[in-house]
């Protein structure tokens, strides 16, 4: 988990949102945000495309062969199934987190307590982890299509530390979006992704990597994607270009380009290299690297 921030859920108020009366969490200008992370994108549309994700993944999930679940996944050691252990997992912990249960964060590594999980729980049966997987997708879609602004702002826990609940979830589903391009890409099955769900996962990425990037501030636009961290809370949003095209050359020294966003996560989370993904200053880039040389660390 992260250390040394006063985790505190507060909402981002504008002051535009707060004349209007606006529910809290029914806008991007109010949505619920950490003392340490100003994640401000509008909660009900992120979640809707997560939600989707999670219905198209399984729907492949449930046509996959016993051979299928048997094979190597993208993550090193991890087959198939491997990775729905995992899934089944998260989406557990996360249900713990949410119904109080303190305890989790105690000693969760992200580096070794997802690995300890899927051996655990190799003892299953392939088949009965992928027929646990598309019931937990199931009861996980309800909640996300369902949440309201009441439940946005709840406190919860995730490995970037104490969040409101709508931010826990989108930790969940980047891992899964993630995920589902490790158990896909290596048996060949195409994979189908949407700006609705590429944009918010880019910009989590960035929010991850922050943590990461080395003690000075931090002012750096991938795309549309810009994350500012200084001296008070990391601040991720989408901006606009102002007539610029994202042709895939940097327009400026704390701008990277990009034509394949999807690849520049991959990378982030450890996946493949920036280098190939991202054009831009140099240091900037191995800075950005930072949240992989963590997940490759002991």
């Amino acid at each position: 988990m992260s250390e040394g921030y006063d985790l505190v859920c507060a909402p981002h108020w504008s002051e535009d949102a707060e004349n209007k009366g606006s529910v809290r969490g029914d806008s991007v200008d109010n949505a619920p945000q950490a003392d340490h992370i100003r994640f401000l994108f509008d909660p009900r549309l992120t979640l809707s495309a997560f939600a989707e994700q999670r219905r198209r993944f399984a729907s492949t999930v449930a046509d996959l062969s016993t051979e299928e679940l048997a094979s190597p996944s993208r993550c090193t050691g991890w087959t198939v199934g491997d990775v729905l252990r995992h899934l089944v997992w998260c989406d557990l912990t996360m249900r713990r987190i949410w119904s109080g249960d303190g305890s989790i964060s105690a000693d969760f590594d992200p580096r070794l307590t997802p690995d300890k999980a899927v051996q655990e729980d190799r003892a299953i049966a392939d088949e009965e982890i992928r027929e646990r997987y598309l019931l937990s997708t199931r009861t996980m879609v309800t909640d996300l299509d369902c949440a309201d602004p009441q439940r946005f702002g709840q406190p919860s826990v995730s490995p970037a530390g104490h969040v409101p609940w709508w931010m826990s979830a989108v930790h969940l589903c980047w891992d899964s979006s993630i995920h589902e391009r490790d158990v896909l890409l290596p048996l060949d099955r195409p994979v189908t992704q949407s700006d609705t769900e590429t944009v918010p996962c880019l910009a989590y990425s960035l929010v991850l990597m922050s943590f990461f990037a080395g003690r000075d501030p931090l002012s750096v636009r991938i795309g549309t994607i810009k994350v500012l961290r200084e001296t008070g809370p990391v601040i991720v949003e989408e901006v606009t270009l102002s007539g610029e095209s994202d042709d895939g050359v940097a327009s400026s020294a704390n701008s990277c380009a990009t034509n394949n966003p999807v690849k520049v996560i991959d990378a982030i989370s450890g996946r493949g290299s920036l280098g190939d993904s991202l054009a831009g200053d140099a240091a900037v880039i191995h800075r950005l690297g930072g949240l992989a040389r963590y997940f490759g660390s002991s």
